[in-house]
């Protein structure tokens, strides 16, 4: 992958490219050390966003005040090339015309081929924000079966689940079913934390489907709409599928 990035920051004007795998939730990407890991995630997020609400297939040159980028949007990755005022699209699209297929080619195969040059990066989010994750699914649980069985299942699937993962011993569920940090606790933000927190969402789910043919696991999805898209480019959801019971 490092040596496509490569060949196409190579035409005069680029100044570097970032991809999304749509389905893995990952972010790839060669740019100037000027753009932080923050800037990279953003644009990642944008780029998810539009990438779900235009055509698939199709590319896309969108002229800035200060620069030019062309976008390519495919069935399970968007690629945007960043490039300055002087950045010749013609150019661009003879290299892109083997790239862009071959970027495909590489994510499809899982054959990666990265060095130092270029990085993956997914989306870290915090254990407050899964905590906020875990209570917007609660919560619409709670419209489906109501607060009491919602504040079982949770309790349920937390201490079936506490021994596995340390973290979960720091969170409690009040009668509401909301789930908060004991006070004190300092949760760490590891990958270990993303995995408890979507085994613990799995199970609860799992648990909340057995008593309504309401709700089932596979809606995770439809069930944190409104923060999908960090959740998506963290792994999250691949996490849940990958504990799955």
């Amino acid at each position: 992958m490092d040596k496509i990035l490569e060949n196409i920051r190579m035409v005069n004007g680029v100044i570097g490219t970032i991809v999304v795998d749509k389905t893995r939730a990952l972010t790839f990407q060669l740019m100037p050390t000027s753009y932080t890991t923050e800037n990279v995630k953003n644009i990642a997020l944008s780029l998810l966003n539009l990438g779900r609400s235009i055509s698939k297939n199709m590319s896309l040159d969108l002229f800035f005040e200060k620069g030019l980028a062309r976008l390519y949007n495919n069935k399970e990755q968007i690629v945007i090339i960043l490039g300055r005022p002087e950045l010749n699209f013609n150019s661009l699209g003879v290299v892109c015309r083997e790239a862009i297929p071959a970027i495909s080619r590489k994510l499809s195969r899982g054959q990666l081929g990265l060095s130092s040059k270029a990085r993956i990066d997914t989306i870290d989010i915090g254990p407050g924000f899964l905590i906020k994750a875990i209570n917007i699914i609660a919560a619409k649980c709670v419209d489906k079966i109501g607060a009491y069985m919602v504040t079982k299942n949770l309790r349920k699937s937390r201490d079936e689940l506490n021994k596995k993962y340390s973290i979960l011993n720091s969170i409690t569920v009040d009668n509401n079913g909301i789930v908060s940090f004991i006070k004190g606790a300092t949760p760490l933000t590891d990958k270990e934390t993303l995995t408890a927190f979507a085994h613990w969402a799995n199970l609860f789910l799992s648990y909340c489907a057995r008593s309504t043919d309401k709700l089932k696991p596979d809606d995770i999805m439809e069930l944190t709409f409104e923060i999908k898209d960090r959740l998506d480019l963290s792994g999250f959801y691949q996490l849940y599928a990958d504990v799955g019971i």
